[in-house]
């Protein structure tokens, strides 16, 4: 099937249908159907908001470089401790201001002739040419100032050229919620580009990719749920989400055509049951989102949420889980670093009821789940990403469509901005834009 004419996926994509996609030559006049993995920025979206840096990174005495979606950040603290980011490139010789020195709070010096800044990006005095240089504060000697909000103990910053839009359009409720607790994760990085990253989790592979995870090995007696599968999904506003709930699994997949089942062996049930309620046990729950805006689901500017899982059965009884999960609410942020390179943000919240309760979270988290999800279950993702050959022919099942969805929304925001409307054949949720919560 030619790539000319990619049918709606809400309607046309079974899922025994596959679409040939050979990557064209993308033009502006173009419309958003066929492949467009070569429209979309290689770099990520511009004019959002991005996490940069965990703040206790951040010292006092020496600036810090961040490179992300294309940008290069100098990060330090004003006299009242508070981070803030200039770009990191001195404008006298283009030299590095992070490799530079903070002599004094709230300033910033260039390592080459000690241009120095403050948090304003001003030039206030120039070091190697003494009291009497005629340079210090001229126009066009002032470095530029990214917008930068602390939330949670993450700093984020306001990557684009636009002025700023409210931030709480593009981070998640949860850093807004004096009650809720957020557990970080900024040291992970993969080999790959952010939107392979992204996709990732836009597919059905979760059942096999993730077949040997340990919770799977140890606490599943067959394999692990199928999880996203990307057939069905409905537009928030600023993403999709499942529309259609997880139909039940048999414990082996039949496939009768070519006479195999799978898995080939239930030999993990003589095991499971001694496993699953400790797994059960240290189980901690995800808040529930306050709006279908920050649901489950994928979200601009290009992150993953999960973590709701189904608590009563279709007569209203509790459903105690199964396994631990992903413990509490689950996010996963791809942030572009290079074209190939990508460093991947974890955020984990819980909702703890009392101190007792949130000093168990956070032994479980730090001795268990941290590993656990981010490291045994999503580096299996990475093994793989890594090597993939992102302009390749592409055949596409039905359980793609999210990933055809998504990509037709990340190009309509990449060339029109963020405000470009997108128009969404399928299923669309009613939601509105959160209100900011700044003073």
């Amino acid at each position: 099937m030619a790539a000319e004419s990619l049918p709606d996926p809400s309607t046309d994509l079974d899922d025994d249908i596959l679409l040939d996609q050979e990557p064209p030559a993308l033009t502006e006049k173009q419309d958003f159907t066929g492949d467009l993995r070569g429209a979309l920025p290689k770099l990520g979206l511009r004019n959002y908001w991005y996490p940069v840096i965990l703040e206790r990174r951040v010292g006092k005495t020496r600036p810090v470089r961040v490179s992300m979606i294309g940008e290069d950040l100098c990060l330090f603290r004003k006299e009242n401790g508070e981070v803030v980011a200039l770009g990191d490139v001195c404008p006298h010789r283009g030299a590095r201001l992070s490799e530079g020195d903070c002599h004094w709070a709230g300033t910033v010096a260039c390592p080459y002739h000690g241009w120095v800044f403050n948090a304003e990006g001003k030039n206030l005095a120039v070091l190697g040419e003494g009291p009497d240089s005629n340079v210090a504060g001229k126009a066009g000697t002032s470095a530029r100032v990214y917008p930068v909000q602390t939330l949670k103990g993450v700093v984020f910053a306001w990557i684009g050229d636009e002025a700023p839009a409210p931030i709480e359009e593009d981070v998640p409720e949860e850093f807004f919620d004096p009650d809720t607790v957020i557990y970080a994760n900024d040291l992970i990085h993969w080999k790959t580009n952010w939107e392979v990253a992204i996709e990732n989790s836009m597919d059905a592979h979760v059942n096999y990719l993730h077949r040997d995870h340990l919770q799977t090995m140890l606490a599943s007696p067959t394999f692990m749920p199928r999880g996203a599968a990307g057939a069905r999904v409905a537009f928030t506003g600023n993403g999709f989400t499942s529309a259609v709930p997880p139909k039940p699994q048999p414990e082996q997949d039949e496939h009768t055509d070519a006479g195999i089942q799978w898995p080939k062996r239930t030999i993990r049930k003589r095991w499971a049951w001694i496993f699953r309620p400790f797994f059960a046990s240290t189980h901690v729950p995800a808040p529930m989102p306050q709006s279908d805006w920050w649901g489950t689901g994928h979200r601009l500017p290009g992150m993953f949420r999960a973590g709701i899982a189904q608590t009563r059965d279709p007569e209203g009884r509790p459903i105690r889980p199964r396994t631990g999960g992903l413990f509490g609410f689950y996010t996963r942020w791809p942030v572009a670093v290079g074209d190939w390179f990508t460093r991947v943000w974890y955020f984990q919240n819980t909702k703890p009821k009392s101190t007792f309760e949130r000093a168990k979270n956070w032994l479980l988290y730090w001795m268990l789940y941290r590993w656990l999800v981010q490291y045994n279950f999503s580096q299996q993702d990475m093994s793989v990403m890594e090597n993939i050959d992102f302009e390749a022919p592409e055949r596409l099942s039905g359980t793609d469509s999210e990933i055809v969805f998504w990509r037709r929304l990340v190009v309509t925001k990449h060339r029109g901005g963020r405000n470009a409307e997108y128009t969404h054949h399928g299923k669309t949720v009613d939601i509105k834009r959160p209100e900011s919560q700044r003073a």
